[in-house]
């Protein structure tokens, strides 16, 4: 296995070929020299296969039967004059022996070298083809052995200063890749080091990108959160501010009507004046806040309920994969809505997330969750989430949309309220139900659906 660019020139391989059939020629000379001197005592015939393999194994049938038609020659010449033969059939008889014989080795090695040659250009074909870089180095020196096609493209003819595993950047062109060195025995013997580089710029960008969505989604759902905690209190301090005003206007009248110092009656009603005053400027201000927590969603777009879903199950599959649960996406016929994107894809990851949460422990075949997508008999597009869970106790299930009502220690129990907001603001309506066929929790959403 060698790579083109690596081979020395045509020019110096000449040279060397004429030098091995010469040598091989000389080898032939020798045996038959010997043959000779040793009066035939001992069979050195086959000693001529010696330069016949060499000069086929190095050059090819060729040089193989131009040495085999040498060996037979001088077996002939130097044969014949010293051991003559009852019948002249036996002497040439002999002679086609050896000749078909050094023929039939020729043969051999010749198909022999074909099929080891087109086995290491089948190899380096398909090394050729990757789409990674790969090349093999020695691992004591470090010069490169064999660089393949995308190799020689990206880095040139110096190897690249890329010697860690793992994701790293090349300075010069500023593509990131994945370095997997493996260690290995070169074709002659010496101990090599086989990288492997896979460009996955791409990859990062999309995963940079994924992670920039997350993130997004992360700040929205929190500033969800936050404005939904804040209209929460807003609504409970109003009635206690309230209160506050009704009892200041009773002993402001109490006052009025009964007897009192009049410096001392005069200091009472001004401090309770400022008072009620204070209470109800308290009151505007929580008001004004509530109003602004409601202030309209961001333009809405149409949007594909089925591609909302994919995009959902690719930002929960990291926590799904972790925790061992299967997520399956079931699309419907394409719906189409009308909606701010991101925030639908807050309220159906949430749905989701609590799925997961539900069948982490459960045995193996209950760790599933499925989002599926349809177009109900009233025309409006729904998601749903099931899980094979234990679904809702039925003390909260008539709750479970309220403010702070959790299942989960330590939750807050605003998640489930957000999603309703968010539903209720698009003009559609969330709840739950167990599902039929597994026993598990079912949490739908419906939207209006846009015409085709």
């Amino acid at each position: 296995m060698s790579d083109r660019s690596l081979q020395p020139p045509a020019t110096a391989a000449v040279p060397r070929s004429v030098g091995l059939l010469a040598a091989c020629f000389a080898l032939v000379g020798l045996v038959a020299i010997a043959d000779y001197l040793t009066g035939y005592e001992i069979r050195l015939a086959i000693l001529y296969l010696v330069p016949i393999a060499l000069a086929t194994w190095k050059q090819g049938a060729r040089a193989g039967i131009l040495v085999a038609i040498a060996a037979v020659a001088s077996w002939i010449v130097a044969f014949e004059s010293s051991h003559p033969y009852a019948h002249p059939f036996y002497f040439y008889w002999e002679a086609a022996i050896n000749g078909l014989s050094y023929g039939l080795m020729v043969l051999l090695l010749a198909r022999l070298r074909t099929a080891l040659e087109r086995s290491d250009e089948r190899f380096v074909t398909v090394l050729e083809g990757l789409d990674a870089a790969v090349a093999a180095e020695d691992a004591a020196s470090g010069t490169l052995l064999y660089a393949n096609r995308r190799w020689r493209e990206g880095f040139g003819s110096a190897p690249p200063p890329l010697r860690e595993a793992g994701e790293t950047r090349d300075e010069r062109t500023g593509r990131w890749y994945l370095v997997q060195p493996r260690p290995l025995r070169w074709i002659d013997g010496r101990e090599a080091l086989l990288r492997v580089w896979t460009d996955v710029t791409e990859v990062r960008r999309a995963r940079e990108l994924m992670q920039r969505h997350r993130e997004a989604a992360h700040r929205t759902s929190r500033l969800v959160a936050l404005g939904e905690f804040a209209s929460a209190i807003a609504h409970e301090l109003n009635q206690p501010l309230a209160a506050i005003a009704t009892y200041n206007n009773a002993c402001l009248r109490m006052l009025q009507s009964g007897p009192a110092d009049g410096a001392a009656s005069a200091e009472l009603r001004g401090a309770m004046e400022k008072c009620r005053d204070q209470a109800k400027r308290a009151g505007a201000i929580i008001q004004r806040l509530r109003e602004i927590l409601r202030q309209p969603l961001p333009p809405r777009t149409e949007q594909d309920l089925n591609e909302v879903a994919s995009a959902v199950v690719q930002l929960a599959e990291p926590e799904a994969h972790e925790a061992g649960v299967a997520l399956r996406l079931l699309g419907g016929p394409g719906a189409r809505v009308l909606a701010d994107r991101l925030l639908l894809e807050q309220v159906a990851l949430n749905l989701v997330r609590n799925a997961i949460e539900a069948v982490r422990g459960l045995p193996g075949e209950r760790r599933q969750v499925n989002i599926e997508t349809a177009i109900d008999a009233d025309g409006r597009a729904t998601l749903a989430v099931c899980d094979r869970g234990d679904g809702v106790a039925a003390e909260v299930e008539g709750r479970l949309f309220d403010a702070f009502v959790t299942t989960k220690a330590g939750g807050l129990g605003l998640g489930l309220s957000i999603c309703r907001s968010v539903i209720e603001a698009h003009g559609g309506s969330i709840g739950y139900a167990r599902d039929a066929a597994t026993g598990g929790a079912r949490f739908a959403f419906q939207l209006p659906a846009e015409a085709a």
